[in-house]
């Protein structure tokens, strides 16, 4: 290792590539499996999921469940059923100590303590009414290091929780986050009457010990005709309820919708392949460069047998070898591992198991098994040398049939290095795409603000007197996101509802967006009396909803959701109003002031710079417990989109897989210059010059560069436009970025190339004649 420093470094560097790899893909594939490992009696939990069927001849799996179903199941089959838990999310404002800051609320039965294992690190639960337990983290962000239990907090509109417990750190991960968990209020919402909402919340069961999971399919299909019978006649849609074991959620083998379970086992499948593919890719990489070194080694092994050894000796050396190469490369793997430890998506698939000491083994396990795996066909060629023919240096190393089938093997490396800086480029162009694009609407000196709740006219009306504000407004979602509220609208005289997405904004945030009217007008100004039942739709909506033009939309009356009837003041221009994987759909803007969330300024050109500090004094006077929160639009559209820690990775195992490729390469060369070492000197001795040696040896690796472009660039123009499939609204993969990237495999296959031949083409002549 010492003396072929090089030589070593090579070897170690590709095999610590691939097992980067195959390490975060271990990682994450063990992470994935610990989800929801620590709750008791797990094998007799049960989450309750929903198929749904629409009229319309669409199929949804959804993780959530109507609220009614819990107590339905409860109340009716108290033999079968031992605990029962409803849980649903909201996302309100959280007041305590003085704070107002959103949260993230899970609003639970008493049966979720029982049920699942998150354990409290001080209090009790929260099965009271009106009571509630906080996570380590929201405590520390409200309470600092005061003791919050016996504290009162407030949430939302649901009134003032006390707190009686805190949660401890769970060894594992679970799906269900949330910030603190709180008793289902005693004042039974609408929500939990209502069969015809599957999103509202989700419903978890656990079996009677000694009662066969079988049972609960007759048990949810009954409960599946009473929801049907119970829905309302204009919901458009039937159920099929399914239980789900709580061991099965993580990793998701299908698409479910409503709640994100970690990880999906597809992309495991997926990851865990190319974590594969790399080392694999180094494997054959390891056994080039080793057998390259045949020559180096073949006396050592002739004189060792000659010497009394036997064939287990040498194979246990040479064994022994790889697997210290092995070693050395996981610890250079585990300092790769440490660099790219800050990015968040290398965070996200480490998780929670970067400690864990089972892991650990596992790896240490797999770094041996990569080592002996990687040297086993070497040693058993180098051991296998005769010490006669080896000492009168006759012999000739031939693996799988000679040379033929390393070609190969560079050829798909090549390949598929090609169709990974292919699919790079296309990710990157595609993201560049969204995240500059013209969405339809003003994206430039918007700052955004977070709201408090209930607080839009104070609030407005303070930091729209400071020196530099154009104009306030306010919205309930921001525009190029992933969308916003989702209702059923259908005309007044009509029973055929079609989906929509709705926004609850000023007057002013449709003036300050640019967003264009084709129609009609803008919402009436005031937000009293009547003003909320009036709306905005776009394009798509009148076109849906059958109206003749955008002209004749005006002044009808459209129903949202069955209870409420909205007058069309106006129709804009259709615009990107959620992400570009969607298609443009219907929309609906209203003015509703308790639903707004966020404070949109227009700032005046010029005033970018300064405006933050000036508004940071006016919301220290109104809000003096609060952090200042801003947001410029332009800037989170452009970093949304491109996400500089995602490409970082992409390129990042872009750049691995073309550097093992370019170190197979280098293992092929080296071994054709050894063995053609006498026709070079022959060739020197006649007068031949450097160049025409380096091209008669780099013709054939040229060869195969060219093949590997032919095969390369078909397949990554064939990934690249798959991955577009994904997006409404797509880049076309151009010319630029496919010659790009087969010139760039030749720059760097060439400099690999023409680096070793130009070595050998120099080699002394002399030297690699003197024993003819």
């Amino acid at each position: 290792l010492i003396k072929h420093k090089l030589f070593s470094l090579i070897n170690i560097f590709g095999l610590a590539s691939g097992m980067t790899v195959c390490i975060l893909a271990l990682t994450h594939i063990k992470g994935a499996y610990d989800y929801d490992t620590f709750h008791p009696d797990a094998e007799r939990s049960y989450r309750v999921i929903t198929n749904l069927n629409f009229k319309d001849g669409r199929h949804m799996l959804a993780a959530s469940s109507p609220l009614p179903l819990g107590d339905y199941l409860k109340s009716n089959y108290k033999t079968t059923i031992d605990k029962c838990t409803r849980v649903y999310f909201s996302y309100d404002e959280v007041t305590a100590n003085n704070k107002n800051l959103n949260a993230k609320e899970a609003y639970v039965d008493a049966d979720f303590y029982k049920i699942f294992g998150f354990k409290l690190l001080s209090g009790s639960p929260a099965t009271a009414p009106q009571t509630v337990v906080l996570t380590g983290e929201t405590a520390k962000r409200f309470f600092g290091k005061e003791n919050p239990i016996g504290q009162t907090i407030s949430i939302g509109k649901s009134g003032e929780y006390m707190v009686t417990g805190i949660l401890a750190e769970p060894k594992y991960q679970s799906h269900l986050k949330f910030d603190l968990l709180a008793s289902i209020p005693i004042g039974l919402d609408k929500q939990f009457l209502d069969w015809s909402d599957e999103a509202a919340g989700y419903t978890y069961v656990q079996l009677k010990h000694n009662v066969e999971p079988s049972v609960l399919h007759p048990i949810l299909q009954n409960a599946t005709k009473e929801a049907n019978r119970l829905m309302r006649p204009s919901a458009n849609k039937s159920y099929v309820f399914e239980a789900q074991a709580l061991t099965k959620i993580t990793p998701a083998m299908r698409p479910i919708y409503n709640i994100a379970a970690g990880p999906a086992f597809p992309n495991l499948i997926a990851f865990a392949s190319i974590g594969l593919f790399i080392l694999l890719l180094a494997f054959f990489n390891y056994i080039n460069l080793t057998l390259a070194r045949s020559l180096d080694r073949a006396r050592e092994v002739g004189i060792r047998k000659v010497a009394g050894a036997l064939k287990h000796h040498l194979l246990l050396q040479f064994l022994s070898e790889s697997v210290l190469i092995a070693l050395l490369a996981f610890g250079l793997a585990q300092l790769q591992l440490k660099l790219i430890s800050t990015l968040p998506v290398v965070q996200n698939l480490t998780g929670s198991v970067s400690h864990d000491t089972t892991l650990w083994g596992f790896l240490i396990l797999f770094t041996i098994i990569t080592g002996l795996l990687a040297g086993w066909i070497p040693a058993q060629v180098l051991s296998s040398f005769q010490p006669v023919r080896v000492l009168k240096g006759r012999f000739n190393v031939k693996l799988f049939g000679g040379a033929g089938l390393r070609k190969s093997l560079t050829v798909i490396q090549f390949s598929a290095s090609l169709i990974a800086l292919v699919s790079l480029l296309v990710f990157y162009k595609q993201s560049e795409y969204m995240a500059t694009a013209d969405y339809g609407f003003n994206r430039e000196r918007i700052l955004n603000i977070p709201l408090q709740a209930n607080s839009y006219e104070r609030t407005a009306t303070a930091l729209a007197a400071t020196a530099g504000v154009e104009q306030a407004s306010a919205t309930s979602s921001l525009f190029g996101y992933s969308g916003a509220d989702n209702k059923f609208i259908k005309p007044e005289n009509s029973n055929d509802s079609l989906s929509a997405d709705y926004f609850s904004v000023t007057p002013s945030f449709i003036t300050i967006m640019g967003i264009t009217f084709v129609a009609g007008q803008n919402l009436p100004v005031s937000s009293s009396g009547n003003a909320t039942r009036y709306v905005v739709i776009n394009e798509e909506a009148s076109r849906q909803l059958q109206f003749k033009n955008s002209f004749e939309s005006v002044g009808k009356l459209i129903r949202v959701n069955d209870s409420t009837k909205y007058r069309v003041s106006g129709v804009v221009k259709d615009f990107h109003y959620a992400s570009f994987k969607r298609s443009i759909k219907p929309l609906l803007l209203t003015n509703n002031p308790d639903e707004f969330k966020t404070l949109s300024l227009k700032i005046e050109k010029g005033a970018e710079q300064t405006i933050i500090s000036r508004l940071n004094l006016r919301w220290k006077k109104l809000y003096p417990n609060q952090p200042f929160e801003k947001r410029w639009l332009d800037n989170e559209l452009y970093q949304q989109h491109l996400h500089k820690s995602d490409l970082i990775f992409v390129g990042l195992l872009t750049g691995m897989a073309l550097s093992i490729a370019c170190l197979g390469l280098l293992g092929m060369v080296i071994c054709t210059s050894k063995n053609r070492l006498k026709e070079v000197g022959i060739r020197r001795v006649l007068g031949a010059g450097a160049w025409q040696i380096v091209f008669v040896i780099s013709k054939e690796f040229i060869v195969l560069m060219f093949i590997s472009i032919c095969i390369g660039l078909p397949l990554g123009f064939l990934t690249g436009s798959q991955f577009l499939q994904q997006y409404a609204y797509r880049i076309p993969i151009s010319l630029e970025i496919l010659a790009g990237s087969a010139l760039t495999l030749i720059c760097l296959g060439g400099l690999t190339i023409g680096w070793q031949t130009y070595r050998t083409a120099l080699a002394n002549p002399v030297k690699s004649l003197r024993m003819e």
